[in-house]
């Protein structure tokens, strides 16, 4: 299209719509990074080259947008139900939105994988392609707009080679004087890094006589009037290179600055659509991705930095088979993924419609499910995820040996962490607003997925979702399948830390309050117990991480049985050491008033234990001169029984009231058998009105006791209130939710939106 006697434009009349079909010059030379050559397109050849990759770039960003297009539909749907009651009409028609915007991607996804070719387990690869970059000449000097980056099959380049329709020559220097020539080199550090000098110097001295002479012969070959001296002044390159070099020292550490030219980094540029992208952006030297996954692309090393809610960021509603038969409702569940994803296994999450787990080493990595598909998004509304306690064949992971990892880079390790839809009291406990929250709870994290599975290989024992304890930390094994459905493969193993111990008992209480404190089937016993036993030991130290103990230790559920059982003899001691025991009871009640909210993450067994242990008393107690309180009047005992009122108004419903009197012992371990458990109960509440009502006048003191107990106990429900955060129970938020919370889980946040508008790749 270089003859002068082609039209700039010509009009074809349409019975609908005129239409005006414009002619361009398409590009003639391109710069391969990887090989550091200048291709030269034939005449003849120039527009169908183009046609392909622009083909290639045009099924990728309709992907990317139909990605984006649907997770603003979720947005949405969730942002609407979250403010207000939808009323049914419209939700549905929310719904049916959603449901076209999901239906559009996967046709996408279709398409795109048609041309993409099946990612392969085996080699870790699609069909692969090669870099580009379109070199044209800039009126405007450094001001002067890029074309984008081109990626074309390598198939199809080397087709074109073979077919002499193509010609490429290099910018390199080939003998040992020029050898430096290379513009990619290694910094101190080992890392590949890129020099925008060299570029200049390969373009402008660099054997230049030598590659323009040969440059002539290639250009009256092609056919191409492709003016070379212009070439060295072409801004396309520089701001390519620049961008690179300047995403390289945005990197977070200077040892993973990395200029990767694999061909999976290659790869991964074009699954994140910077082909795309309008410019290059020098300042940034990345692409935003938008679209339910939040990622942005460091373009120099073909890392992304991922984010991604699964199955959504409206989570499953997950249910199991309890042990009696019966569905649980645990409520809406979702894992938080923010791994780096590099090269075909990075790749292969952004375009599969599914992904697994697996294992390289003793690493989490994630990586592409070839032929998988999420359970649509009317079926996780409607039914959500029913399970079995029995883990599948394929929940038991999948490894892969380094040889399917082969150029494939898997560096960052899987990250990210497990949350719950978790119930939250309003800021303002005003009756009249308290119905009318727009958030009734939002997602939390309470458990993080470990970046190394190494010594945690007990962790998937027991299920699809289980939990237990392994050196020093609770653990989860959540299965791929659980997560993303059917034929997924593969099982993510989470670890509770420190930062999230808090959160992990929130989490645990909730579903006890869920099942009214009936067996959770989902954890193991011995862990349940050491999480008790946790429970008392951090009341009595709050100035110690006791969890930190346990991790920095690698203790086992038996090391946490006896550093408790050791706990017990000495704060309940009878024998030497009475006085430093009485104390040291003080201290716990001390603590217990100080921090009561503590109590609501307490199993029944350690309010149990705590009851035990604070109505422990004697003759050492009365010459305690810490236990006569601090009013005008002396009242033994005060803050202990201060301390035994604040755990009796933890309880939130009449059977954790029940099992917390059968289990006023040493160990938690209950006293009542199937038969005597009601007089156990009696027995135990009598035990704590003599207690109470220690004190000068003990008439009086004993009608209070049996008054203070009487009210609590009225105060309880008979029955749960799913949807509400725990209270105390003589709180008016308590009081208020007698009932489940029907806005609840709608009315909650979903997490963050972006605005999809500036949609840039």
């Amino acid at each position: 299209m270089s003859q002068a006697e082609t039209p700039a434009a010509e009009n074809r009349i349409s019975r609908k719509d005129p239409v005006v079909v414009a002619y361009y010059q398409s590009a003639q030379c391109y710069y391969r990074p990887e090989t550091e050559e200048l291709i030269f397109i034939g005449d003849d050849h120039a527009s169908q080259f183009e046609t392909h990759w622009r083909d290639m770039s045009f099924r990728m960003d309709e992907f990317h947008r139909a990605s984006a297009n649907y997770s603003t539909a979720l947005e949405h749907y969730a942002g609407a139900s979250a403010k207000a009651a939808l009323p049914p009409s419209e939700e549905e028609h929310r719904r049916k939105a959603l449901a076209a915007a999901e239906h559009e991607l996967e046709k996408n996804r279709a398409a795109l994988k048609q041309q993409l070719g099946d990612f392969s387990l085996t080699s870790m690869s699609y069909d692969e392609v090669v870099e580009l970059i379109p070199v044209v000449q800039a009126n405007n000097g450094r001001n002067g707009k890029s074309k984008p980056y081109a990626y074309v099959k390598k198939g199809y380049l080397s087709q074109s080679q073979a077919g002499r329709k193509l010609h490429s020559v290099s910018l390199k220097g080939k003998d040992k004087r020029s050898a430096k020539g290379s513009i990619f080199s290694k910094d101190k550090n080992g890392n590949t890094r890129i020099s925008t000098t060299q570029l200049a110097e390969q373009l402008t001295a660099l054997e230049w006589p030598k590659i323009k002479l040969e440059l002539k012969d290639v250009l009256k070959w092609t056919g191409s009037d492709f003016d070379l001296d212009k070439l060295k002044n072409d801004c396309v390159l520089f701001d390519w290179a620049e961008s690179w070099e300047h995403s390289l020292k945005s990197e977070p550490t200077q040892l993973s600055a990395n200029v990767d030219m694999s061909h999976g980094a290659q790869f991964m540029r074009f699954a994140s659509n910077v082909g795309a992208s309008a410019e290059f952006d020098v300042d940034k030297g990345n692409v935003a991705l938008k679209g339910e996954a939040k990622a942005a692309l460091t373009l120099a090393s073909g890392k992304v930095n991922f984010t991604a809610y699964v199955p959504d960021r409206l989570g499953w509603a997950l249910r199991y088979t309890h042990s009696n038969g019966n569905d649980f409702n645990m409520g809406l569940l979702r894992l938080c993924l923010t791994p780096e994803l590099t090269g075909f296994v990075g790749a292969s999450v952004q375009i599969e419609g599914q992904l697994q787990i697996a294992r390289s080493g003793d690493q989490q990595v994630l990586v592409g499910q070839p032929g998988g598909r999420l359970p649509r998004f009317s079926e996780r509304k409607t039914r959500g995820a029913v399970f079995h306690q029995q883990m599948a064949a394929e929940d038991e992971g999948l490894t892969l040996n380094a040889q399917a990892f082969a150029g494939a880079r898997v560096e960052g390790s899987l990250k990210g962490s497990l949350q719950w839809l978790k119930p939250t009291p309003p800021s303002d406990l005003n009756p009249k607003v308290a119905g009318l929250l727009q958030s009734t709870g939002k997602y939390t994290d309470f458990c993080s997925i470990g970046s190394s599975i190494a010594g945690l290989a007990g962790a998937g024992a027991g299920g699809k979702f289980y939990c237990t304890f392994i050196n020093g930390r609770f653990c989860f094994h959540v299965a791929a399948s659980l997560c993303w459905g059917v034929g997924a493969r593969g099982g993510v193993i989470c670890e509770v830390g420190t930062n999230t111990i808090a959160e992990f008992g929130a989490w645990l209480i909730y579903q006890l309050y869920r099942l009214d404190y009936g067996f959770f089937d989902l954890v193991n016993k011995g862990a349940f117990i050491a999480y008790g036993q946790y429970c008392v030991m951090q009341m009595e130290s709050v100035k110690h991480n006791i969890y930190a103990a346990f991790e920095k230790s690698v203790w086992s559920i038996e090391s946490v049985g006896l550093e408790f059982d050791a706990f017990i003899r000495s704060v309940v001691s009878e024998n030497k050491g009475k006085l430093e025991a009485s104390r040291r009871r003080n201290q716990l009640a001390k603590n217990i008033i100080n921090q009561p909210s503590q109590l609501l993450l307490h199993t029944p067994e350690a309010k149990g234990i705590l009851l035990y242990v604070l109505t422990r008393h004697g003759v050492w107690d009365h010459l305690d001169f810490e236990n006569r309180g601090d009013g005008f009047i002396p009242d033994i005992y005060s803050d202990r029984k201060n301390a035994v009122i604040w755990v009796l108004k933890s309880i939130q419903t009449i059977s954790e009231w029940n099992k917390i009197m059968c289990r006023m012992t040493p160990d938690g371990e209950s006293l009542a058998s199937d038969n005597d458990a009601a007089l156990v109960v009696k027995q135990q509440e009598q035990h704590l009105v003599n207690f109470l009502q220690e004190g000068i006048n003990r008439d009086q003191d004993m009608y209070k006791a049996k008054d203070e107990l009487a009210v609590i106990y009225k105060n309880l429900k008979a029955e749960v209130a799913w949807g509400y955060a725990l209270a105390m129970n003589d709180t008016v938020y308590y009081r208020l939710n007698s009932v489940s919370n029907s806005h609840y889980p709608a009315r909650c946040a979903f997490g963050p939106y972006e605005d999809h508008s500036t949609h840039l790749a």
